[in-house]
């Protein structure tokens, strides 16, 4: 059997080769109770990501992703989280002054860069990081604007592509013999139009290295997302339905006569029920009179039962599993603070990924395009290194504000952290805030000096001691 199957597997096509049935790996051994595994032989991503595929991926991310409140709260935390009030580039060249420069310069930029002036950088930025959680993917055009200045145009995912078959077109994109991108193909309102790759931005976390295309992060957990809002939507109807009963009138003899709903029919020698009009204005309140063998109970509904809410908390858990720790995004409550430490740690760090790839394929791009723009019409002087960026990212996610203060200025103090390093931290440009501290310095100085007051008393009131100002005394007095 076994030399048959290696005969199998040398001469016969991949998609002919039998399973396994002997193999020592016994995941790979066929089983007649499990189902087949989806899926043809291994074979490159573009492949397996077909457009039409891609395109259900994206309908159905983009449908949950305005109607399911689980996902929009994913997308979100990633959008404030990862670029928060923006993602800032600081010029990194020998000269600081030219640093300065270009940093106004950029900044400048920022306020009306994206093509219909209607985004700045940084709302370019969240759009981006929201475009990449609901898509999987983003597209940005490097272009000009009606003046002839750089600017930036915002392509989502479904405006590129063809559905010719051109050679090494794939799915909107041309590839060249390396199987690197030359050109991609925008889908306009009038046709198309291929756009050299220098001037398009792909903006993706790449999953695989054989991938042209990105499915949506959340698409291992369409279907469970799916299935939540239509289970819900089932069970807050059967609520609904349970909540229009409220009483039932039990009997262990009679049937319903038709000439009502409850009126009785039962044998005739029951005895006549006590008037309840006149027992109603001697005890007051409402009475009810029943027959014998009668009763009337409250209804009492079932629904939701905690099997149920327990089964949708396993459908949002494996759904935020690859995106986001169920319990930031979720629920919090059931851990403790080794653990909420731990969720912590490690939604921050996916936040850290994701900044990392806008820098890489989003900020450092744009900073080229636009420095070196300047540089060539001479608005900028030509400098060595002016491509070297930093970039300032906003401040960490943390459950222990207190506790990291503390050792942050005692780490500062030490000498085991750099006072940028702990700016940067913060969200903040060092070299802002030490013009800003030598402003309030200078300021402090100038007015204790014009009232004749000790610095103390401004800068510390609180260790300072009032002290007169001098009084000119006459000569001779």
């Amino acid at each position: 059997m076994n030399a048959l199957l290696n005969m199998a597997v040398r001469w016969l096509p991949p998609a002919l080769v039998p399973k396994a049935w002997s193999s020592v790996y016994e995941s790979a051994n066929a089983s007649p109770r499990r189902g087949s595994v989806p899926g043809s032989a291994p074979r490159d991503a573009k492949l397996d990501l077909t457009p039409s595929i891609h395109r259900e991926l994206v309908r159905r991310s983009r449908y949950l992703s305005k109607n399911s409140g689980f996902m929009r709260e994913m997308v979100s935390s990633m959008v404030i989280y990862s670029t928060g009030d923006g993602i800032r580039p600081q010029a990194q060249s020998d000269d600081q002054e030219w640093n300065r420069k270009a940093e106004n310069h950029f900044r400048t930029w920022s306020a009306r860069c994206e093509i219909t002036g209607r985004f700045s950088f940084e709302e370019c930025q969240a759009l981006v990081c929201r475009g990449m959680d609901v898509d999987g993917e983003y597209f940005v055009l490097k272009t000009r604007n009606r003046l002839g200045l750089p600017a930036l145009q915002l392509i989502e995912s479904h405006r590129v592509g063809d559905s010719n078959t051109a050679l090494n077109l794939n799915h909107g994109i041309l590839f060249d013999e390396y199987g690197a991108p030359t050109a991609y193909r925008l889908i306009e309102d009038s046709g198309t139009r291929d756009v050299a790759a220098a001037n398009m931005l792909h903006v993706f976390e790449p999953e695989q290295a054989t991938a042209i295309r990105h499915a949506p992060p959340i698409q291992h957990s369409i279907n469970h997302i799916l299935d939540e809002m239509e289970l819900i939507a089932l069970e807050k109807h059967a609520v609904k339905d349970n909540c229009d009963v409220t009483r039932v009138l039990k009997t262990e003899a009679g049937q319903l006569d038709e000439e009502g709903d409850f009126s009785i029919r039962g044998t005739p020698e029951e005895p006549a029920a006590s008037d309840a009009t006149s027992l109603q204005k001697i005890t007051g309140g409402k009475m009810v009179a029943l027959k014998p063998n009668e009763s009337l109970d409250s209804f009492e509904p079932k629904r939701p039962s905690p099997t149920f809410t327990g089964f949708l908390e396993h459908l949002r858990r494996d759904s935020a599993l690859g995106v986001l720790p169920y319990e930031f995004a979720a629920d919090s409550s059931k851990i403790g603070g080794a653990g909420v430490r731990l969720v912590v740690a490690k939604a921050d760090r996916r936040f850290s990924f994701r900044q990392m790839i806008l820098i890489q394929r989003f900020l450092k791009p744009v900073w080229f395009y636009v420095i070196g723009d300047a540089i060539d019409r001479g608005e900028l002087p030509p400098m060595a290194n002016w491509w070297k960026i930093s970039c300032v990212t906003p401040r960490k996610i943390t459950c222990d504000a207190g506790r990291e203060a503390q050792q942050n200025r005692a780490d500062v103090e030490m000498g085991l952290k750099t006072i940028s390093d702990h700016y940067e931290e913060l969200g903040a440009d060092f070299g802002e805030e030490l013009e800003r501290r030598a402003r309030d310095a200078k300021m402090i100085i100038e007015t204790a000096t014009r009232h004749g007051v000790p610095v103390d008393m401004l800068w510390k009131p609180s260790g300072g001691v009032m002290q007169p100002p001098p009084v000119d005394t006459p000569a001779g007095a």
